[in-house]
């Protein structure tokens, strides 16, 4: 209670700090909640976007936002979220004007990443840079789509992760089933079982598809990413293309 107290005192500073300011300072900065929307920002059009919780984190959305954050947010020329981040229960106070905020969908499929970058570019007026990095992403899907066909993979029946479902699907794997975010469960294990020769695509942000391999030594599982561990410019693009080679490179 007392933390929490403190936390709100300082705050509410630091806001009083700004306001009485008159103007503020540079907003020269982009800034994003979590890595992986700032790699989206990037893929709209944005450049060297800051992610406020650490790239390195096992899970970013839980990160506790601290004051200076709040005042680099306040600073900033554009703020992009996805909204199930934990520092949105703090940042919904009227801390954060409204016109620099940006809510987008964090999903891997190339579908949804053209949606974002078009709604990210339209708003900031970046759609050529946006289409040039967006074109970059969908060769990749394109390039991946045919290896994976080359080598039968999109024959085999692939157990996936719930996280990672829509980039699976993308990519043109048989998704024929799907497990999480919480533990596997009895249908799951006995479902994996039956299948024989298939692929199992875990989480690393919350892997539990241990049990699914215990079952079925006939299958192959593979760990992917969703929140790129990077803030470098092409963080998505180097994520996805990560998690298309881990896959190639098992078959």
């Amino acid at each position: 209670m007392k933390k929490r107290l403190l936390f709100t005192i300082l705050i509410s500073l630091i806001s009083f700090s700004l306001f009485a300011q008159g103007t503020k300072e540079d907003t020269s900065s982009y800034v994003a909640s979590t890595s992986w929307c700032a790699s989206f920002a990037y893929v709209g059009g944005l450049d060297n976007v800051v992610s406020i919780a650490p790239a390195n984190l096992t899970h970013p959305p839980e990160y506790e936002i601290l004051p200076s954050d709040i005042k680099t947010i306040q600073k900033s020329k554009a703020f992009v979220y996805a909204g199930y981040e934990s520092m949105m229960e703090t940042l919904t106070n009227n801390l954060i004007d409204d016109e620099i905020k940006l809510q987008i969908t964090t999903v891997n499929s190339l579908d949804n990443i053209k949606e974002q970058a078009a709604k990210i570019s339209s708003k900031y007026n970046t759609k050529e840079k946006s289409k040039i990095r967006v074109d970059k992403i969908e060769q990749l899907f394109i390039n991946a789509r045919e290896e994976i066909k080359e080598k039968g993979i999109d024959k085999i029946p692939a157990y996936v992760h719930f996280h990672q479902v829509a980039f699976a699907k993308s990519l043109g794997l048989n998704v024929v089933g799907s497990f999480g975010p919480n533990s596997v469960t009895p249908e799951n294990i006995n479902e994996v079982s039956k299948l024989g020769k298939s692929l199992i695509i875990d989480n690393i942000h919350n892997p539990i598809a241990t049990p699914l391999k215990e079952v079925n030594d006939q299958s192959t599982l593979i760990i992917w990413r969703n929140f790129p561990d990077t803030n470098e410019n092409e963080a998505l693009y180097n994520m996805l293309k990560g998690n298309i080679n881990l896959l190639l490179s098992k078959f």
